[in-house]
């Protein structure tokens, strides 16, 4: 009696055992979220771009402002440049002066070449004459005299001519350079777009290298999301995605993944504070709007989740 009591005791706790693990053990589609949620903010396609300044200097003139549209080449802000405009018209004024220089080099250059075929058809005939008896000898060395110098005359003529061309050259560049140097003085847009920021104020000094302003591109929204590196393997190129604002469940777009991140990074979107600890690492990816049911603005920060079934 005693033995089947035990028997059963026995066979009752193995099936709780198995029972239990039943209970416990997660299935794979348990442990597969249906989608993931990622921190993201609207850009334009490539970014904003950030200007910076391509000179030093005080701002003259401010053009354009923040929130208007610009087109490429359109200036947006000068610089004072009264010392580059005096070295513009010093280098246009020694520039026409050697471009006379040249011209009368070529002038002399070109009579000397007159005479030096005189001189050569004279010789040509006198040794002509000499052969027959109707020269001497004596006036034949005279005019081969002249030849000769004449032709050492025309070769330093041709090598002035060429020296004078050359420094042609020179103050082309120079005034280039200077012309160069007058246009880094005027800040004009590198492309079509919205001027969002622009700081310097007339008066104020601008430092070289120094971003005064910001652009939108005239190129496509798109929002660029953060996803936590723990789900970082489940990303791929086209899966579909839901935008909203940022506290507010409504969906504000809809779109794909177009582009993913080979690579972990730090986080950057919407840091909080540059004293946290917490070492997390996201793979960024770069989600197209197919439709947007809401306004969505530049920079706006917004939610995306990325649906995996």
């Amino acid at each position: 009696m005693k033995q089947l009591i035990v028997l059963l005791t026995a066979t009752l706790l193995l099936a709780a055992c198995s029972s239990k693990q039943e209970k416990t053990t997660p299935t794979q589609t348990e442990l597969t979220p249906p989608q993931i949620v990622g921190i993201g903010k609207v850009v334009p396609q490539g970014g904003v771009i950030e200007l910076a300044a391509t000179a030093s200097g005080i701002v003259k003139e401010v053009y354009r402002k923040a929130g208007e549209r610009i087109v490429e080449g359109e200036l947006i802000l000068s610089l004072s440049s009264s010392d580059e405009e005096l070295a513009v018209r010093e280098a246009e004024s020694r520039l026409k002066s050697q471009e006379l220089a040249v011209e009368s080099a070529k002038i002399m250059l070109e009579q000397q070449r007159v005479v030096h075929t005189e001189q050569e058809r004279l010789l040509k005939d006198a040794r002509e004459l000499l052969e027959v008896g109707a020269s001497t000898g004596e006036n034949v060395r005279t005019l081969q005299s002249d030849f000769d110098r004449g032709t050492e005359q025309m070769k330093k003529m041709e090598n002035d001519y060429q020296l004078q061309l050359s420094q042609l050259n020179e103050l082309k560049i120079q005034r280039a350079s200077r012309s160069n140097d007058l246009e880094k003085k005027a800040f004009r847009a590198p492309c079509d777009g919205v001027l969002l920021d622009l700081t310097p104020r007339v008066g104020e000094a601008v430092s070289q290298y120094q971003q005064y302003g910001r652009i939108s591109p005239n190129k496509p929204l798109v929002v660029m999301v953060e996803i936590d590196e723990l789900f970082a393997h489940k990303l791929q190129v086209g899966q579909p995605c839901r935008i909203n604002l940022h506290g507010n469940t409504e969906v504000a777009a809809t779109g794909e993944i177009v582009r993913i991140s080979p690579d972990l990074k730090k986080k950057s979107l919407f840091s909080d504070s540059g004293t946290d600890l917490e070492d997390r690492r996201i793979r960024e990816i770069e989600v197209s709007l197919n439709e947007m049911k809401q306004p969505l603005f530049i920079e706006s920060k917004v939610e995306c989740s990325v649906q995996l079934n």
